[in-house]
C-alpha cells in the first residue's frame, strides 16, 4: 500500500534532507510555480525516465502532482519496479494541499 504524507511532513523531510520531491506534473505546470528543489518528471514521460535505482535507497521518494492523482499513479509504477516500496511517498492532495497550507512555491 502506497503512503501519503501530508505538506507539513514534506516540508520537515526536504528541510532535513529525508527526502526527494519528484514532480509529475507537465512541464509548463512546473515552470508556473513548482515546490523548491522538486525534480520534474513529468508522467507523460515518466515510465521511460524514471531510474529508481538513480536516487538513493536510504531517502524517502515523494511523488507530487497537483491534486495527487498523477503522483500516485507514479508511485503504483515505481512499486512496481522497485525491490523495496518502503521509501516511496505521495503528497496527499499535491501543491494545492501545499500552497492552500501556506507554504510557498517557486517559479
Amino acid at each position: 500500500m502506497i503512503q501519503e504524507i501530508d505538506a507539513p511532513t514534506l516540508e520537515q523531510w526536504l528541510q532535513s534532507g529525508d527526502a526527494i520531491l519528484i514532480d509529475v506534473r507537465e512541464p509548463d505546470e512546473f515552470a508556473s510555480g513548482h515546490i523548491e528543489g522538486a525534480v520534474s518528471i513529468p508522467l507523460s514521460v515518466f515510465p521511460k525516465t524514471y531510474n529508481h535505482g538513480h536516487y538513493p535507497a536510504d531517502k524517502k521518494i515523494v511523488f507530487q502532482c497537483k491534486a495527487g492523482g498523477r503522483s500516485m499513479r507514479a508511485c503504483q509504477l515505481v512499486c512496481d519496479i522497485a525491490a523495496n516500496e518502503d521509501n516511496v511517498f505521495n503528497l496527499a492532495g499535491g501543491i494545492g494541499a501545499w500552497v492552500s497550507s501556506g507554504r510557498e512555491v517557486v517559479s
